[in-house]
């Protein structure tokens, strides 16, 4: 099960987990097209597909539309928090209502997803957890208040959701850095150590590892920024 997965790296991790041979649920919020051919492509290959919009933004559409898809599916093995909101917002022009829709969708949406998954994964006797952070709740960035704090939040419910689900629920995340194409000038890539930014492929690769492997990993936070956050 994956939030906002109807465009970009949601979008891959949909796509991976069908190729795995998953069966899948995603939400999306205005990527509607996307969202139907991913849906089609994974019935087409013979998949289990649940969609349906949800704003992260309204209180309890995230958490509805993960109870109603682990109803439907029978169960939920994975579900991974990726839904999120960058916005630039300068500290001279920062309203509450920016401050707002920053911690409602990129930290009590993924929140309140993983309380309505409970049931379903303890129906299936376990499973994990996958919270897409980011770098920005890492290190500060400039003019992006309410996104880097409300992912550093993300960063310690991750933590929170470890310590309370033990032991036979997973809980981690991962903090990509800038993944192409970018939204940062050549300047910011050439402070990467690694020389380039990421790919949604490499995030993907991360996500599956704590979603499907990493059986002994919980609680973590595993960065995939090119070693940006030493820089």
């Amino acid at each position: 099960m994956v939030t906002g997965g109807g465009s970009g790296l949601g979008r891959a991790l949909v796509e991976s987990f069908a190729a795995e041979g998953a069966d899948v649920a995603f939400s999306f919020r205005e990527s509607r097209n996307g969202a139907e051919d991913a849906a089609r492509a994974a019935q087409a290959a013979g998949l289990r597909v649940f969609t349906r919009r949800a704003d992260a933004r309204v209180p309890g559409q995230m958490a509805a539309f993960v109870s109603e898809a682990g109803d439907v599916l029978g169960g939920i093995d994975v579900l991974v928090n990726n839904v999120g909101i960058f916005r630039k917002a300068p500290l001279e022009t920062l309203t509450e209502e920016a401050l707002d829709e920053a911690f409602d969708v990129n930290v009590k949406a993924a929140i309140m997803a993983s309380q309505a998954a409970l049931p379903h994964l303890k129906k299936r006797g376990g499973g994990a957890i996958v919270n897409v952070a980011s770098l920005g709740g890492r290190r500060p960035w400039r003019s992006y208040l309410p996104y880097c704090a409300s992912k550093a939040a993300l960063i310690m419910a991750t933590r929170c959701l470890a310590l309370a689900l033990a032991p036979t629920i997973r809980v981690n995340a991962v903090a990509p850095g800038i993944l192409d194409p970018p939204g940062a000038p050549g300047s910011v890539r050439d402070r990467v150590p690694a020389g380039r930014f990421g790919t949604h492929a490499e995030a993907v690769e991360a996500v599956m590892f704590l979603a499907c492997g990493g059986t002994y990993t919980t609680g973590a936070v595993l960065p995939v920024d090119g070693g940006r956050e030493l820089s």
